[in-house]
């Protein structure tokens, strides 16, 4: 029984590096014909293997730290940042189902909320004003549409009374429960965006004011860690966001259609929208989405109480 565990989660990790790897690849390629110019072509066939040259690249690099940084926290934060993001992939599809997650709903919401605390160790153990600034800035927004996330989640879960991500598509069997459900779906969109930092959201990494935010002393490996996990925690979004709003069996081919077209989202969005004022960010979470969300909740509860009384 342990060496299945341990198997499916070594298969599971592996699954998740090559979907970050195609992604990285896709994006590249997107945003590339977005602004009528060639992407990556050189590497291998058609520049298939540039994901790859580029990780080469990048761990290749001679690590410098600050001198003025805390040495044991600044380098167990990536890795803690990169396992989080990864520990969200056990509510995906993808392998087998594991028996002891019957909620993937508060362990997704609990590896958030940790994500958040390991942004806040790289930040404190750098030492750097820069990237003391970029964690402000991504912690409060991180926390702040955590709320409108954690309203979004448990609607869900009171329509479809499932707090297992993999069976909220056997609930979602009428077209009118899904039409009901699309402006929650928009709103789960944004929030997305804003929690994973992604443009026109991404203020952690504001390179004119921050000179690249929270991250600005990791190099080489390190680096590595948190782009991966960035990348991990977008393929794991787009995947709960299609379980959620969508009635498509996990394992089937039109799940991975539309969980395609959640992650071209991502990369539509960079090439379209230039970056929000975060004024105006925090602004639009305190005084449109979470009333927004919040309604929505209590809309929910209304008719789970009037089904009951009905039946």
């Amino acid at each position: 029984m342990i060496l299945v565990v341990i198997l499916n989660l070594l298969a599971l990790t592996i699954s998740a590096m090559l979907g970050i790897a195609f992604f990285t690849l896709m994006e590249r390629k997107c945003l590339s014909y977005f602004q009528s110019r060639k992407g990556p072509n050189k590497t291998l066939l058609g520049g298939v293997a540039q994901p790859i040259s580029d990780a080469v690249k990048l761990l290749a690099k001679e690590p410098n730290m600050n001198s003025k940084s805390n040495f044991a926290p600044f380098m167990l934060a990536p890795c803690a940042n990169l396992t989080c993001s990864l520990m969200m992939w056990v509510a995906s599809p993808l392998v087998v189902e594991f028996h002891f997650m019957k909620m993937s709903t508060l362990f997704i919401i609990s590896c958030m909320t940790m994500n958040t605390m390991s942004l806040m160790m790289m930040s404190w153990a750098s030492n750097s004003n820069y990237a003391f600034i970029g964690m402000m800035r991504t912690v409060s927004q991180m926390v702040s549409y955590e709320i409108n996330l954690i309203l979004i989640i448990m609607t869900v879960i009171n329509l479809t009374s499932q707090m297992d991500f993999k069976l909220m598509w056997t609930q979602q069997i009428c077209s009118s429960f899904i039409l009901s459900m699309a402006p929650i779906a928009m709103a789960r969109v944004m929030v997305i965006l804003a929690e994973t930092s992604r443009t026109p959201f991404d203020f952690s990494e504001g390179e004119s004011e921050l000179v690249s935010g929270f991250n600005i002393e990791y190099t080489s490996g390190s680096f590595v860690f948190l782009f991966l996990a960035e990348y991990s925690s977008i393929l794991v979004m787009s995947i709960i966001t299609t379980m959620m709003f969508t009635e498509l069996k996990p394992s089937g081919a039109g799940f991975y259609l539309m969980y395609s077209m959640v992650c071209l989202l991502f990369v539509w969005t960079r090439a379209t929208f230039p970056r929000f004022r975060y004024d105006k960010l925090m602004k639009m979470n305190w005084t449109q989405m979470l009333p927004l969300t919040t309604y929505a909740l209590f809309l929910s509860f209304t008719y789970k109480l009037y089904c009951t009384m009905k039946s």
